[in-house]
């Protein structure tokens, strides 16, 4: 046993937003569903792990040299998402689900029946045509496993998911996730600003001028982690400036953190912003609402030279595809 292979069943970020293409171009349902004794009921076959007993156990077996095998996972058991994800995929096959290359937490079955896997949530998508099968599906786990909340899906990782008025679409926010980290990193009260970044900040020269750095990283590190984030589920807009403070994750100066500071203020004036998923007679749009019909079509941008410090250029590209 190897206490420190931890893992946990997270689908990718572009696994959902696929999805959610799908949802509009197809019209198809997703539905949400939590599985509340996935730790709980996991049982430990292979592995040996053992505890000591806790408070509340019968008198005379709380002593130091009694302990227990566990036969099953427990809450806060560190290797429990580990052991929930080894035992959900051999579960789920026998039910004509087939595990993705591209995404080992999501799963798909002859009746276009999707299922994707967040710790102990599963989105489950399917056409109207399938509705029957797909509920069908949902009371074969309840054989093992309680299962509740089955109902349309909403939430996803943080990701609020709105249905556009008249069916036209979907919208993804996050405005609570926002919301979440102003208050950890004191900032509710602050004020907005229009852009992410200050175009005459050079802070890749920090360390030429002789900024001090900063003693403790923690702060800097989660900031920079929440924008990640956030940047990647519906802020793509903040793609660049994000991943200029990622260069100085490990020593980050004063006018980094600064400049990180800055783009929580901008979620903050766009925290009512969402990323849109539209579809009409011309076709689908996704996110940016650029209505592509069955065509490829690609953006690219670059400067060169313009890091400051070693004159290296960046540059960027995004490719729009519907079939």
């Amino acid at each position: 046993m190897d206490f420190s292979e931890t893992y946990a069943s997270v689908g990718m970020l572009t696994t959902f937003e696929y999805l959610i293409s799908l949802i509009v171009r197809d019209g198809r349902n997703i539905d949400q569903l939590d599985v509340v004794t996935a730790f709980r009921d996991t049982d430990i076959e292979d592995d040996n792990i053992y505890v000591t007993l806790l408070a509340g156990c019968p008198e005379g077996f709380i002593t130091p040299k009694i302990i227990v095998r566990l036969r099953k996972a427990l809450y806060g058991l560190e290797l429990a998402p580990r052991l929930w994800h080894n035992q959900i995929s051999p579960f789920l096959l026998p039910f004509g689900f087939t595990q993705s290359s591209a995404d080992s937490n999501l799963y798909l079955c002859s009746e276009s029946i999707l299922m994707l896997l967040y710790i102990n949530d599963i989105s489950i998508l399917y056409p109207k045509a399938t509705a029957k099968a797909a509920i069908e599906d949902k009371p074969k786990s309840w054989e093992k496993y309680k299962i509740t909340n089955l109902v349309l899906a909403c939430h996803f990782m943080g990701i609020k998911i709105y249905p556009n008025a008249l069916s036209t679409g979907i919208s993804l926010g996050q405005k609570a996730h926002i919301t979440t980290v102003f208050s950890r990193f004191g900032m509710e009260h602050t004020h907005g600003v229009p852009t992410p970044m200050d175009p005459n900040v050079k802070f890749d020269l920090a360390k030429h001028w002789g900024e001090k750095e900063l003693k403790d990283t923690t702060d800097y590190q989660a900031v920079v982690g929440s924008l990640i984030y956030t940047a990647l589920a519906t802020w793509a807009d903040n793609s660049y400036v994000v991943a200029s403070l990622s260069h100085y994750i490990l020593l980050p100066f004063i006018s980094p953190m600064t400049t990180a500071k800055r783009v929580l203020q901008y979620l903050e004036s766009t925290a009512d912003c969402r990323l849109r998923f539209t579809c009409n007679t011309n076709g689908i749009g996704i996110g940016i609402g650029i209505n592509i019909n069955n065509s490829f079509i690609g953006y690219l941008d670059f400067v060169w030279a313009n890091e400051c410090a070693d004159r290296k250029s960046q540059g960027g590209y995004v490719f729009l595809a519907s079939n």
